[in-house]
């Protein structure tokens, strides 16, 4: 009996520091944002379609941000083009934002996929979704994915 005793006031002491715990924790932390700023084909010698993806980071909290690495996917109306990886990324201050360039080449069939519809309906501006899984080296935030949309012009 008084084993049992000993270890339910065991078990409400440590329910009461982790719920402690988790009261300190910022209830207001936001997940970043990301841009799209630009695309540009890199020159590059290989027949890959290489790309340089110019991506703003806006960190909406006080705390730095400290990337330990980004893995990526954008998709052109639709259809997902271009797929990377990034690290060595610089941090980003609390409550400021940051260009950062990717290089990453495109999927051969999908860039395919995506002429094919641009000569059947031309258009000059094309809808985008950039999925992106920041990873950090915060313990309270390991990694955050963010899908951000929008258009990006052709000219």
């Amino acid at each position: 009996m008084l084993l049992a005793a000993r270890r339910l006031c065991l078990l409400t002491c440590l329910a009461v520091l982790c719920w402690s715990g988790c009261t300190t924790l910022d209830k207001n932390h936001e997940s970043p944002k990301i841009d799209v700023v630009g695309i540009t084909k890199a020159a590059s010698d290989t027949s890959a379609m290489q790309f340089t993806i110019q991506l703003r980071i806006v960190n909406p909290n006080a705390e730095t941000i400290d990337l330990h690495g980004l893995y990526y996917e954008l998709s052109l109306e639709g259809i997902e083009v271009v797929t990377g990886t990034a690290k060595d990324l610089p941090p980003i201050e609390g409550y400021s934002a940051r260009i950062v360039s990717v290089s990453s080449a495109a999927s051969l069939l999908s860039s395919a996929r995506l002429l094919q519809k641009l000569i059947n309906q031309p258009q000059e501006m094309l809808d985008y979704k950039l999925r992106a899984k920041l990873g950090t080296t915060s313990k309270w935030m390991p990694s955050t994915t963010v899908v951000e949309t929008g258009e990006i012009s052709l000219q």
